[in-house]
């Protein structure tokens, strides 16, 4: 017996040998990236916000401010082992990642948010049911459970990438654990407090009940006067409109909302609307301006203009209720907007929103007498609108997907997957966008395109480049010079505030970057004519055109007076944008811009004066754009220069804000801590 034995185990050390010893194939690189995805289960877990104060490097590793996190990434593989090194996972960090603290991955930085993790040498496999803790140190902190993206992806050799499920969510919940203890702090000594359902209750308990029928006639946003009168009038039999002030689209865009309401328009109750601009006092004679007069045998609109009478109209709409129960109280309305530009900015150009959305959105704008629709077409993510004669921008630059060459679309950001179905992709056509111009006209809105330059431009220089590539192929090197973007000489070693390099800035110091601005100018103020809305303000974008390893938060690592809160770098590696490129070395060298800083602001009032030999009035821009020009608002070509204020008032924005109105700019409010709609 023991001789079989042995016999027995020589057998199979033979078979092992000779590498035997199961009938199990290798797995091809498309079963690889299948099984993981199907598989790999993915956790993130904060472990500190606080690494300086727990012993991180985070100084030695370049951390902006020294300041930075510890997360533990865990993968469990819940399906048959995978042996092979050959994949990559792509997924998405809003913060960059320093260092990682296990050797069997590295994780390397694609573009923007885009990182991949993968195996290294000393990768020993996913055995089947294993848990893998991968602890990797982050920048700066992480506050919220949506900081972390969803649809991670897996690439394995030559494979189509696969998104692993377990991330496929819009809940980050499915694969985040709740942010604990004092971690929610960014420091230890954090002033903020944590607002729970019982903190705001308590902080709210001083506020006075109003009376029920204070209730039911309140109007938002509050007019300058307000008078009940005591009596109640009945819409059940509905309302019936005798129109002496409305444009028909302007009628048609309030009836169709109050249907929506559930009141017959073709109803008994008579609701009067006429124009009678005497009947105003000298300081309410602006446009939108309005007396509404509800009584229990007629309700009166009278407008300032017909501006007035669709927003009497919207009054009285906020008034109703929906279902059978339609009765609203009489009363006496004076009211007069305080502010002349009353706005919503809405980013699509990050993540994509239809056409449907915008409708609605300008729906709501008019429900509360809002008036200008900034809309935010383009970004370094994507962008939105088609212009006729360069379908790159469209077919390339407003499509997300897995393509490393980018000739097809751009790569993935903020958790928009490896294919184009989802947010991430997505463009208005001419139609649509003429579609939202008549839509927002009928409710007295203005649309003010944005396309952000020359910062924030990564969709359009990539689609640029792919337009270049096809001319020149073709042997047509006239017309791929024509609208190219970006200098190919240009070596400047960039990181902008989303982590990308310099292909997000348009050069401005190319003539073709310029023809590229006229032309699409050209065809959004041809949208506008034919929609009867012509194009009154251009908004060039131009914030945030800069490197922020140049910024107060870093120090060089070669300092003798160095400081425990700032991170080593070696600056001498880093540029200023466009500071490499020969053409705007030129400029400097003759005397046109003052230093590179200069350049956002020179490229400015180039792009004022063709807005303005197309008649476009007013100029409109992000102040930090602005805020290296010497000189007041009267140096522009515009008849008028406004600049969206988005410095944090925490940090002094207010005082910024009296000096930008003090060189002449119209100012608009958009103080993040305060305005910004995304943030908490």
């Amino acid at each position: 017996m023991r001789a079989f034995k042995l016999s027995l185990l020589a057998s199979v050390v033979a078979l092992a040998a000779t590498g035997c010893a199961s009938n199990t194939p290798a797995m091809t690189d498309q079963q690889v990236a299948d099984t993981l995805a199907a598989n790999l289960g993915v956790n993130y877990q904060l472990v500190t916000n606080h690494g300086a104060n727990e012993g991180l490097k985070c100084q030695e590793l370049q951390a902006e401010w020294a300041s930075c996190d510890l997360i533990n990434l865990t993968l469990t593989n819940n399906g048959p082992a995978v042996d092979s090194k050959d994949w990559k996972i792509y997924f998405h960090s809003v913060r960059m990642i320093l260092e990682v603290q296990n050797e069997q991955f590295k994780v390397t930085h694609v573009t923007g948010d885009l990182h991949t993790l993968e195996p290294t040498d000393k990768f020993e496999g996913f055995a089947e049911g294993e848990s893998v803790v991968i602890p990797y140190i982050g920048e700066y902190w992480k506050l919220f459970e949506t900081d972390y993206m969803p649809r991670s992806y897996v690439v394995a050799g030559d494979s189509t990438p696969e998104t692993i499920v377990s991330t496929d969510h819009e809940d980050p919940s499915a694969y985040t654990n709740p942010i604990e203890g004092d971690n929610w702090k960014r420091t230890p000594a954090d002033n903020n407090v944590l607002a729970t359902a019982q903190s705001r209750f308590e902080k709210n308990s001083d506020v006075d009940l109003l009376a029920k029928e204070e209730v039911a006639g309140t109007i938002i946003p509050t007019p300058l006067s307000t008078k009940l009168t005591g009596g109640k009038v009945s819409l059940a039999n509905g309302i019936s409109i005798e129109n002496k002030a409305l444009p028909t689209s302007m009628l048609e865009a309030a009836t169709t909302r109050m249907a929506s309401f559930g009141i017959d328009t073709n109803g008994d109750y008579p609701v009067k609307l006429y124009l009678d601009p005497s009947r105003f006092s000298q300081e309410n004679k602006v446009s939108g301006a309005y007396l509404l007069d509800v009584r229990d045998g007629v309700t009166t609109v009278v407008g300032y203009d017909y501006q007035g009478a669709f927003y009497g109209l919207q009054s009285l709409m906020s008034l109703m209720g929906t279902g059978a129960e339609q009765t609203i109280p009489t009363l006496k309305v004076s009211d007069a907007p305080r502010f002349d530009y009353r706005g919503v900015m809405v980013d699509v150009g990050r993540n994509f929103h239809s056409k449907e959305a915008i409708l609605r959105t300008l729906d709501q704008m008019a429900a509360f007498k809002m008036n200008k629709f900034h809309f935010h077409l383009s970004d370094d993510e994507g962008w939105r609108v088609e212009i006729p004669g360069l379908p790159e921008l469209t077919e390339i630059g407003s499509q997300r997907c897995h393509d490393l060459s980018e000739t097809t679309c751009l790569l993935p950001q903020l958790g928009s997957g490896p294919t184009s179905d989802n947010f991430g992709s997505g463009y208005y056509s001419t139609e649509d966008y003429l579609e939202i111009l008549h839509y927002a006209k009928a409710r007295g809105i203005e649309v003010i395109p944005e396309l952000d330059m020359p910062a924030h431009s990564r969709a359009a220089v990539i689609s640029m480049e792919a337009r270049y590539k096809r001319l020149a192929e073709a042997g047509d090197m006239a017309a791929a010079e024509q609208y190219r973007l970006t200098d190919p000489q240009d070596t400047s070693n960039v990181t902008t505030v989303q982590f990308y390099d310099k292909y997000s800035f348009i050069n401005p110091c190319m003539d073709s970057s310029l023809n590229f601005v006229d032309k699409v100018i050209t065809e959004i103020a041809a949208m506008h004519k034919q929609a009867g809305m012509p194009l009154n303000t251009w908004h060039y974008g131009a914030d945030e055109a800069k490197n922020i390893k140049l910024g107060a938060g870093f120090q060089d690592v070669n300092s003798d007076e160095k400081v425990a809160w700032k991170g080593d770098l070696d600056l001498s590696a880093q540029d200023k944008p466009f500071a490499q490129s020969p053409m705007c070395q030129k400029l400097l060298e003759n005397g046109e811009v003052e230093d590179f800083a200069h350049l956002v602001g020179y490229f400015g009032l180039r792009v004022s004066e063709i807005a303005a030999s197309k008649g476009v009035a007013n100029f409109q821009a992000w102040n930090d754009g602005l805020k290296y020009l010497k000189g007041d608002a009267d140096q522009f070509a515009s008849e008028n220069v406004r600049v969206n204020h988005w410095d944090v008032l925490y940090w002094g924005g207010g005082t910024a804000a009296y000096d930008w109105a003090a060189k002449g700019y119209d100012m608009i409010a958009s103080n993040p801590d305060y305005l910004y709609m995304d943030m908490p």
